[in-house]
């Protein structure tokens, strides 16, 4: 076959094209420093690589919503915490007020203690994270409780994925909270008790009652507890995953430095002396000097 100036130009040309897509290459993977910037610098290594990025997102989510939920559960014991001291204040009112050497001017005035203390309690059970209410089930966007401590919520279930298949209920709806251990009643009893000089039902059932909604608020504060541990311990693990993943993505694709620097200077070199063997070997043909 005969070699023709055009051909033996092409030829050139094409080798040179190609030795400087190698360098965009290297000076790609240099700039990013990865060695794979799409799927199909290397179909098999990009398709680990993507895997691994899903994964890697997968995992930063779960420690989102962990976060959150740690969130909320901490804007939850807080807000029992300070419930429970109410109930204690209403026990100390209660054996006060229980007492039969006091008068009733000062039974009126613990009262209106109680009354205080009720509307503290509304509050502590409208208490928010981030604009959403706590206790309110799942219609989180609305106070769950009026100022008579009548319960608007519902017994709907907070759930946050904080794994791989695995959901945790982190809400504490006020039906539980508030309602079942009958704190708004006990309180309005209290107070009816005390305006009325009852002391037999202040030392009998409302004493009674009252110990039993600290107890129910106790056993809320240790369930709260319990799943704030769960949820760091799985915050743990997924953030020990994460990293052991973060590590196995660099060993495939983050670039070696000194190695690509090494062999950019190397592809260079080929480059310039492909320049320069092409510059010799396209020379102008017979045609050139005849036009």
């Amino acid at each position: 076959m005969r070699v023709t100036n055009k051909m033996l130009s092409m030829t050139v040309l094409n080798n040179l094209g190609a030795n400087l897509n190698r360098l965009q290459r290297m000076q790609d993977q240099m700039s990013s420093g990865q060695i794979i910037s799409r799927p199909s610098d290397d179909p098999v290594v990009g398709a680990r690589v993507l895997t691994l990025n899903s994964v890697i997102q997968q995992h930063e989510q779960y420690d989102r919503n962990t976060n959150d939920a740690l969130g909320w559960m901490e804007t939850t014991e807080k807000a029992l915490g300070s419930l429970g001291d109410a109930l204690q204040r209403a026990r100390e009112l209660t054996v006060y007020g229980a007492n039969g050497s006091l008068s009733q001017t000062d039974r009126d005035a613990l009262a209106q203690e109680v009354e205080q203390l009720t509307g503290n309690m509304v509050q502590i059970a409208n208490t928010s994270y981030a604009n959403r209410y706590i206790f309110a089930g799942t219609k989180t966007t609305t106070a769950p409780f009026d100022p008579t401590g009548t319960y608007g919520g519902n017994t709907g279930q907070m759930n946050w994925e904080v794994s791989q298949g695995v959901t945790m209920t982190v809400n504490i709806n006020g039906n539980d909270a508030f309602v079942n251990p009958g704190i708004f009643n006990i309180l309005n009893n209290l107070k009816n008790d005390l305006l009325d000089g009852n002391t037999a039902s202040l030392s009998g059932t409302i004493l009674g009652q009252l110990d039993n909604a600290i107890d129910s608020v106790l056993n809320l504060r240790a369930a709260v507890g319990a799943k704030s541990n769960r949820l760091e311990m799985s915050q743990n693990k997924s953030f020990a995953e994460k990293i052991n993943y973060e590590e196995l993505k660099s060993k495939l694709n983050d670039v070696d430095f000194a190695k690509i620097i090494i062999e950019y200077k190397m592809q260079e070199n080929v480059y310039q002396a492909a320049l320069n063997t092409g510059a010799r070997v396209i020379q102008p043909s017979l045609l050139d000097f005849l036009r």
